[in-house]
This record gives C-alpha cells, sequence and structure tokens, in this order.
C-alpha cells in the first residue's frame, strides 16, 4: 500500500511539476558569461567591465572562479573550456606571438564599427540568419528592422519576408557590418547591418513592405534610411501595407458618399492588433495544453486507485 502511495504521489508531482527543477536560465553572471550545461565551456557572451579586466585566458580564469557560482563547472575549468566568443581582451598574454590557436582567435575577432566579408551558411527567416565570419559561424539579427515571424508562429507576410531575404542573400556578395554600443544581443546573437553588394539589405526589406517595426538598441548608421524606405513603403501600398491601403481606400470612398469624414485606421495599429490577437490565441493555447496532460494523469490515478482498492475486497 505505501509503494503504491508512493507512486501515485510521484505521478502527480511530475504531472504538476513538469521538470521545473531542470530549467536552465542561462543568465550571465558578472563577468557577461555562463557556463554551457553540456560540457562546461564558459562562453564569454557580453564581458563587463570586470571581464575586460583580464589580460588573457589565465587571468580570466581566476576571474570566472571568483564571480562564477557554477561550483561543479569552476572545479573543471581550463583554458581549452574558455570560449571568448570572437571578443579581446584587454590585453595579450606574452605567449600569444608564440601560439598559434591563439593567434587565430585573436584574428577572428569582431569589433564595434567595423565591416566583415561574410558567407552564409542558414538563411533563418525575415530578419535572421547564420553566417560565416573569420572562421567562426555566427547567428547574427539584422539591425534595426524586425519582419513578421515565420519560424515557430507565423504571422501575416512571415513567409514572404522570409522568402524576400533568402532570396537576397542567395545572391552573395555578403558583408556584415557592426555598429551601436554592442556587439550581441541579450540571445547572444551578432547584431549587425547587412550588406548584399552595394545593396543594404535591411533597407531593401523595408522598401518591400516587409518591416512592421523597429528592433532599437540605440543609435545607429542607417536608422534614417530604413524610416524612410519604409515611410515609401506604406505611401506605396507595399507588402503588409498593401491590404491596409486598400481598405482604407474602400473605407475612403464609402464614407464620402455617405457625406461623413472617414475614420483611418493606421497600419501601424493595425498590424499590432494582429500580433497581439496571435499572441493571446497563442497563450490560451498553450494554457490549454499544459492542463490537459494534468487532468488526464489525475483521472488516471484515481482509476488505478479505485480498482486496487475494489480487488482488495
Amino acid at each position: 500500500m505505501k509503494k503504491f502511495v508512493s507512486a501515485l504521489a510521484i505521478i502527480v508531482s511530475t504531472a504538476i511539476f513538469p521538470g521545473n527543477s531542470f530549467a536552465h536560465p542561462g543568465a550571465l553572471d558578472k563577468l557577461g558569461g555562463h557556463f554551457r550545461k553540456s560540457d562546461c565551456t564558459y562562453l564569454l557572451h557580453e564581458p563587463t567591465p570586470i571581464a575586460m579586466q583580464a589580460k588573457d585566458k589565465a587571468a580570466l580564469a581566476q576571474l570566472i572562479k571568483k564571480y562564477n557560482s557554477n561550483s561543479e563547472c569552476v572545479r573543471q575549468l581550463t583554458l581549452d573550456k574558455i570560449d571568448l566568443q570572437g571578443h579581446t581582451l584587454g590585453g595579450t598574454s606574452s605567449s600569444a606571438a608564440s601560439s598559434p590557436k591563439q593567434s587565430t582567435n585573436q584574428s577572428s575577432s569582431l569589433q564595434l564599427g567595423q565591416k566583415y566579408p561574410a558567407k552564409l551558411v542558414t538563411c533563418i527567416d525575415g530578419d535572421t540568419a547564420r553566417f560565416m565570419v573569420n572562421g567562426r559561424e555566427y547567428t547574427t539579427r539584422f539591425l534595426f528592422i524586425d519582419t513578421p515571424e515565420s519560424t515557430i508562429q507565423v504571422e501575416p507576410y512571415g513567409k514572404e519576408a522570409s522568402r524576400f531575404t533568402c532570396s537576397r542573400l542567395s545572391r552573395g556578395d555578403i558583408t556584415l557590418e557592426t555598429d551601436g554600443s554592442t556587439l550581441f544581443d541579450k540571445y547572444r546573437r551578432l547584431l549587425a547591418w547587412v550588406w548584399v553588394g552595394d545593396k543594404l539589405l535591411q533597407e531593401e526589406i523595408a522598401k518591400a513592405g516587409l518591416v512592421e517595426d523597429f528592433y532599437d538598441y540605440g543609435d545607429y548608421k542607417y536608422e534614417d534610411r530604413i524610416r524612410k524606405a519604409m515611410d515609401e513603403a506604406k505611401q506605396a501600398g507595399a507588402g503588409m501595407y498593401g491590404a491596409s491601403s486598400s481598405k482604407m481606400n474602400s473605407a475612403d470612398q464609402q464614407t464620402k458618399s455617405e457625406g461623413q469624414k472617414p475614420d483611418i485606421p493606421s497600419p501601424d495599429n493595425e498590424q499590432k492588433n494582429q500580433q497581439a490577437d496571435q499572441e493571446t490565441t497563442a497563450k490560451e493555447t498553450s494554457d490549454s495544453n499544459t492542463e490537459r496532460p494534468v487532468f488526464y494523469l489525475l483521472v488516471f490515478a484515481f482509476i488505478v486507485a479505485f480498482f486496487y482498492f475494489l480487488s482488495r475486497k
């Protein structure tokens, strides 16, 4: 009887608390990095001033031991298990000149305000792709623009934006230009302007009417060009703004025939309302999918308990 009750308790607790204790938040420590769970490699994503005090990996290792709370990975830490993620530390170690590995790492590091030739690895969606730069692969978020989603959640004009971007990138001759105050966003993605030949890809996407909002991390070099391209797309009714323009013209003509002033909706507000409705639907579906397994498991446990006590009689 005790074993049965214990098993029942495990089933119920698993249903109610599904994997919370194994969640990996991925939070950064005071140095701007964290240990990768799979192999305890330390990834320095966004170096803080504390991290930049280190002159080399050996000095950084001492700081990691001091500031990181993952005691298990700290015990396994070696210099080979520190990945600078393309960043350059505050100085160069005395052995850098004689170490081919360190020299390669220094030459492949990225800096703000620079242009780098890039090779397309994978086109993900309208504003994200993976590129090979200086021998390293970077998931790259296109600076400043936000296109409709087309991966996990498919939004209106998401597929069109993805096809447009991927078709342009497939032409090759790609250059990434870093800008702003940081190389990476909070999701560890490289932030860059993307050039295909002599064309600024973000500007081309905006002109096609496939930019719904701005993904703004600060003041950027080509902001005005993108805003102007987006305004032109709205005026021309390009892409996602074509349907909105048709609706406005139809409403305008109907209202004029009735002798009333038209109440013209904002394309921006329409897009935001669509996005809010989709997010609400997704949340309701997620909540429903989360609650149903709990209910079924509880019903199953009750049935098992009923037959168990029935067989005891």
